[in-house]
């Protein structure tokens, strides 16, 4: 962040006193008030056309605002650093209403809204995915078979880190696969066509920070350069992970998310599934098997030191839960059926017997110690028996 700090004093004139990261963007306190920063990567710079196109449709909407961007001294909208893209825009004076996913819900229903007539996406085709979900993950699952594969030819030192995502190959590439076919199995093609009159426009990885309400009333969006062409299910699947990855598996935040979207504009049952495949999906484990294949052997050393192997876990662990439940709390509370991933629900079974075996052969082992030491015939006898 040192090095972010001196870019945004030569660029933007401004001296950061304190930062904080909350989802996609980082909360600067600095000289000159309050600011969020958002980094992206440096090809993005050429969104501008983008940028103001879906601009003038989200402004048509009265009850969102979209947030300027601050320019540097040179009167730029982004200052570029090797491959990233930074910039910055003026915070608002927060509060949190009593149902935040909820109403982030309704507000990223009404973002959708506002883009389901911009056209044009034929003129930015590098910033299109509407369809492109099947390749561009089955694309994904071939650069960690590739990965794989340069282990075994390069001979050279296998890292910690190395030896971890090789471990996890078979039950990764299993997953992907799963999601693929499943996304196949739903018709996903055809959910692309009956939705696009429903929004046209997604981020690229909605999180927490690009919906923020104001104090007085006011919903914001910022983030403007994370824009692509896609359907409104990306936003809504990539917002439960980010949830789940930042507060746990949480059915009622779940539910009053989708409620709060719905009361704007409603799901159709296929979507629930599109969005499941997404959860299914291991996006964020993928990528960074990307960025780690990519690094100098150097840099390779500092992930070490960085324990980004917990971070791998993290993204496993935290979504084993949802993709588990999710089906039938969609089928609870929305009344809509969607088929499980059997092979998930049957290792969380076999998970929770495995646990309930050790619960009962511990209560034996207690059982047997308290018997053990009921028998002793000294105060020696007992303490030996503690010590084993």
């Amino acid at each position: 962040m040192e090095h972010v700090r001196t870019i945004l004093q030569n660029e933007y004139g401004i001296t950061v006193y304190e930062q904080r990261t909350r989802g996609a963007q980082t909360v600067l306190h600095t000289d000159r008030g309050l600011y969020y920063l958002y980094s992206c990567p440096a090809a993005y710079r050429q969104k501008q056309r983008l940028i103001e196109l879906v601009s003038r449709h989200v402004q048509t909407a009265p009850q969102l605002r979209l947030l300027p961007f601050s320019e540097t001294l040179h009167g730029k909208r982004h200052v570029q650093d090797g491959g990233e893209l930074y910039y910055l825009q003026p915070a608002v004076r927060e509060a949190v209403p009593d149902q935040l996913p909820f109403a982030t819900g309704q507000a990223l229903a009404e973002f959708h809204q506002t883009t389901k007539d911009v056209k044009g996406e034929l003129f930015f085709p590098q910033y299109r995915s509407l369809g492109g979900w099947p390749a561009m993950w089955r694309k994904r699952l071939r650069r960690y078979e590739a990965y794989r594969d340069r282990m075994d030819e390069d001979g050279r030192e296998i890292t910690p880190i190395d030896q971890h995502l090789l471990t996890s190959y078979t039950y990764v590439h299993h997953l992907g696969e799963t999601a693929i076919q499943y996304l196949h199995d739903c018709g996903y093609h055809k959910v692309v066509k009956e939705t696009a009159k429903f929004g046209r426009v997604s981020y690229q990885n909605f999180d927490h920070g690009y919906i923020l309400f104001a104090e007085d009333g006011t919903r914001h969006l910022s983030g403007q350069f994370a824009w692509q062409f896609d359907m409104r299910t990306r936003d809504i699947g990539q917002w439960l992970k980010a949830d789940i990855r930042s507060n746990g598996w949480d059915p009622e935040r779940v539910s009053q998310f989708l409620q709060g979207y719905n009361s704007v504009a409603p799901l159709l049952p296929a979507e629930y599934s599109v969005v499941y495949a997404l959860l299914l999906f291991p996006g964020r484990f993928l990528r960074y098997v990307e960025l780690y294949h990519r690094l100098a052997p150097g840099e390779r050393r500092e992930w070490e030191e960085q324990r980004w192997q917990q971070q791998l876990d993290g993204e496993l662990l935290a979504l084993g839960d949802a993709v588990c439940d999710f089906p039938g709390l969609i089928e609870a509370r929305f009344g809509v059926h969607i088929a499980p991933v059997r092979w998930l629900w049957r290792g969380k079974q076999a998970e929770a017997a495995s646990a309930q075996n050790v619960a009962a052969e511990s209560a034996k082992d207690a059982a047997a110690a308290s018997t053990r030491v009921l028998a002793a015939d000294s105060a020696e006898d007992v303490a030996q028996e503690k010590k084993v």
